[in-house]
């Protein structure tokens, strides 16, 4: 893919988390990064100093430029929808960062959007493509834990105690089931894509230590079509501790932050080399390819859908106090 001639895009949202999806656009051999927009005047203008987009001064002029084939969207969830489709009907191949949507909706309308008109779209779920988490899908292929049996997760940190009123993620409507839409999502896509579909979830949330709206402490047990059982940890109010565990009937394949990767069985623990890849500039390149050949990207709206459809019942399932199915979301 070398002769490849570069995709235009443009990046909405070049602070914060954006600042290294444009690093990854700057860096790209397979992309011409055109444009930046962001409503605050000196996100766009460090963008433009920094990596030489031209800072846009209303979303239209990315609508209008027929150099951009397509946008990156790092923006808060609850602008995803509008951006998404608006990208779609001005004929832009279009990357949302994670999630989708807030809820299955507007993350159904996203996907509809951009097959109708025919463009890409890209979720960016890059948690999937952390060599830890794609050592684990070989292992799992290959047979060596033999029948997986269970799945366990948490991405968690005390990033909540921080959140002020006039960050969009205070409000429930933009971050429903607080650290699960944030956090939790991550591994709504990861533990689908090691053990399959999720059938059924039952969830709890709770608000008690930070001053958000949103719930901090949160606990959803998973049941996947396979029949296997799995877990996802969200919590906005404790230390950073994040770990994956597959258990199967033969060995047990763990990652976390302070063990790193450990295979497990009756014979012993063995340690696993894992040497880390840029699954933010991997994401962008493949996006680009995406855009010049027509190839679909490994997580597509369905997988983000898939994502948003966890999350969205793990909500409902609290509010309801009953496990939800994820049938009754998507049919």
């Amino acid at each position: 893919m070398s002769d490849q001639k570069p995709v235009g895009l443009a990046l909405f949202g070049p602070g914060g988390f954006g600042h290294e999806r444009a690093r990854a656009m700057h860096n790209s051999s397979l992309v011409e990064f055109v444009a930046c927009y962001s409503p605050i005047e000196a996100e766009r203008l460090a963008c433009e100093r920094e990596f030489g987009a031209r800072a846009a001064v209303s979303e239209d002029q990315i609508w209008n430029d027929p150099t951009i084939d397509g946008v990156v969207l790092s923006t808060p969830n609850q602008l995803h929808w509008q951006q998404a489709r608006q990208a779609a009907s001005s004929g832009k191949h279009v990357f949302v960062e994670k999630p989708l949507a807030p809820s299955v909706a507007e993350a159904l309308q996203i996907v509809e959007a951009c097959d109708k008109v025919g463009v890409s779209l890209m979720v960016g779920h890059n948690a999937r493509r952390r060599n830890r988490i794609r050592t684990m899908k070989r292992y799992l292929d290959a047979g060596d834990i033999g029948q997986p049996l269970v799945a366990e997760a948490n991405n968690s940190h005390a990033g909540g105690l921080t959140i002020q009123p006039d960050d969009w993620r205070w409000s429930r409507a933009n971050c429903p089931g607080g650290p699960m839409s944030q956090l939790g999502v991550h591994h709504a896509d990861t533990l689908q894509y090691l053990m399959g579909p999720v059938a059924r979830v039952s969830a709890w949330q709770r608000r008690l230590a930070i001053t958000a709206e949103i719930d901090d402490v949160t606990t959803t047990l998973l049941e996947f079509e396979n029949g296997t059982l799995g877990y996802i940890g969200a919590h906005y109010a404790v230390p950073d501790i994040r770990y994956v565990f597959i258990l199967g009937t033969h060995a047990n394949i763990r990652w976390d932050r302070a063990l790193g990767m450990v295979l497990e069985s009756e014979r012993g623990r063995e340690q696993i080399p894992i040497e880390e890849v840029d699954t933010i500039q991997e994401e962008i390149d493949e996006f680009a390819r995406c855009i010049a050949t027509g190839e679909p990207p490994e997580v597509s709206g369905q997988e983000g859908l898939a994502a948003v459809a966890v999350i969205e019942a793990a909500v409902l399932s609290n509010q309801r106090r009953r496990p939800v199915d994820i049938a009754e979301l998507l049919g």
